[in-house]
């Protein structure tokens, strides 16, 4: 679960630190004090792209860190470990966002990418948003709350890898069917195309030998007559040599060195100079007596290369890659010579894929239909309870044949807000304030069921007051005494159900605006509840009332 949250200079935050504990907590505060900052800061720091606009002003960086207590949390310490993080009982994960576009991410010390930010923070929090319900009516996000509500998570991942295997064979089969219709002119093409390809019968390796050969021999004439210019340098019988030369420098340097020992180390280098010139003057003689100039052999060569180049600016492409444009050409022929054996193989792979993928997709929709029933009777009662007295949810099912990466029917959340009213889709619902509550209803029916240690709530109560707020206080301090939640609100009745309060407060000191957030004891919840309630002016009778909500 969330533990504690460091923020400094984010946006109009200069240094803020809390500390959260099990069950629920909510942030009050005026309308424009800043209480989705913290949710924003959370965000960021879990792997939310960002911009250098988030830097509070007169400063060169923002930084957030936030920890987590994983003792409880299986998945995250096994991902942690599989990206070779230190997984103990705590993670702490840093973000550093500089002045210049910089940003730096880190998780228990280790560096760390946006991405792998993203896929942790998806086992430690689920934020959910005011604006939830648009998300609510998109048809993807309705299968997906009702597979997450059902834990159809390994069954998902089945019916993705065999659609994505399925699909595949599929285009295979649609490429050699789109081959058959001019078969015969494209194997008479290849047949030629290869033909040639075998008849110049050359690898990569015997390209670059050859053209190192055509080299050394077009070039034989000058090379013969330079290796023997050296030779006669090194060692010439009717003058004076370099290796004559130094061999009588050695020996002088020598002869005098037994007098002066300062001379030792000249006369050892001359001694390895005459070495090294006598080892190259003997490599020199045995590359002068095994190169020789060969015109039939250099004629050959030429006639050689001149063919691969040809056949390469035909393909249009380099020489070397001239024996894999071979071998692919066979394998091609290869294919359309057995295009109807290959097609019958593909077919009853197909074939195989199907009837797997039938089978599980049969387990997911009976799984569907299992957990629909339940949610049904769940969310009808949440909304219900909610200030829509007659209402009715219930989940379509609208089967299909093609097979798809999401199974063989479409999810519709259907809901009748009125008595004797037909259930209709949840998008064609036109009151603004039946969708925010339905969207509540759902959203606190589905996270309770969530796996998510954490579950964030920022002002998901818009468009309720009354009893219909109690009632949503009450459902979400149920919801925190399973699981941790952070809800920031603007109603009273939500927050007076809080096992923990939070006043955010915005101040402006000297041209500088700062929030502030504070855990508030009794008699400070009493005054926040009794402004939430009451206004501006807080009187005996508004305090009272504050103080029976809290009871």
């Amino acid at each position: 679960m969330l533990t504690e949250i460091y923020i400094k200079n984010f946006t109009i935050i200069d240094e803020l630190h809390l500390e959260f504990q099990e069950g629920m907590h909510v942030l009050t505060g005026e309308t424009g004090a800043g209480k989705s900052i913290t949710i924003d800061a959370m965000e960021l720091a879990l792997g939310k792209r960002a911009s250098t606009d988030i830097i509070r002003k007169g400063n060169d960086r923002a930084e957030i860190t936030v920890l987590f207590d994983i003792k409880n949390i299986p998945l995250a310490k096994t991902f942690l470990q599989q990206n070779d993080i230190d997984n103990e009982n705590e993670c702490i994960v840093r973000r550093i966002i500089h002045k210049d576009g910089r940003s730096k991410s880190y998780i228990n010390g280790s560096p760390a990418t946006l991405q792998t930010l993203r896929e942790l923070s998806e086992m430690l929090i689920d934020i959910h948003g005011q604006h939830e319900f648009q998300t609510l009516t998109q048809a993807h996000k309705q299968r997906q709350l009702l597979d997450d509500f059902a834990q159809h998570g390994e069954l998902m991942q089945q019916i993705q890898r065999l659609y994505n295997n399925w699909h595949t064979l599929q285009a295979d089969v649609d490429h050699l069917n789109q081959i058959n219709q001019n078969a015969s002119s494209r194997i008479e093409f290849l047949t030629y195309q290869i033909q040639e390809l075998d008849e110049l019968d050359v690898t990569t390796e015997d390209i670059q030998a050859i053209d190192k050969e055509h080299k050394q021999l077009s070039n034989a004439d000058q090379l013969l007559q330079n290796c023997q210019t050296a030779i006669d340098a090194l060692d010439h019988h009717d003058m004076p040599s370099v290796l004559s030369l130094l061999i009588t420098a050695h020996q002088a340097t020598q002869s005098i060195a037994e007098f002066d020992p300062k001379l030792l180390a000249a006369a050892e280098l001359l001694n390895g100079a005459s070495i090294q010139s006598e080892e190259a003057l003997n490599e020199l003689k045995q590359f002068l007596d095994q190169t020789d100039l060969n015109p039939e052999r250099l004629n050959w060569l030429e006639q050689k290369l001149s063919k691969i180049y040809d056949l390469s600016r035909k393909h249009h492409i380099k020489p070397e890659e001239l024996p894999e444009l071979h071998r692919s050409m066979q394998a091609e022929l290869g294919q359309l010579e057995n295009k109807d054996e290959l097609l019958a193989k593909l077919q009853a792979q197909i074939q195989k894929v199907e009837t797997e993928y039938y089978k599980i997709a049969k387990q997911l929709s009976d799984g569907r239909k299992k957990a629909a029933k339940k949610l049904n009777a769940l969310i009808t009662n949440n909304i219900q309870h909610l200030g829509m007295p007659g209402g009715v949810f219930e989940i379509q099912f609208d089967t299909q044949q093609e097979l798809s990466a999401h199974g063989l029917e479409k999810i519709i959340f259907m809901v009748s807000a009125n008595p004797g009213h037909p259930p209709a889709p949840l998008k064609k619902i036109a009151s603004g304030g039946e969708l925010s509550r339905i969207s509540l209803a759902i959203q606190v029916i589905t996270a309770e069921y969530s796996n998510t240690p954490t579950l964030i709530f920022d002002e998901v109560d818009v468009g309720i007051g009354g009893a219909t707020a109690e009632i949503v206080g009450k459902l979400l301090q149920q919801l925190g005494k399973k699981t941790q939640t952070l809800c920031i609100t603007h109603l009273a009745q939500v927050a007076a159900k809080a096992h923990h309060h939070y006043q955010v407060t915005k101040t402006t000191e000297q041209n500088s605006t700062a929030v502030k957030i504070a855990l508030l004891d009794r008699e400070q919840r009493i005054q926040e509840i009794a402004r939430m309630t009451g206004g501006i002016k807080i009187t005996k009778q508004t305090l009272a009332h504050a103080e029976e909500m809290l009871s």
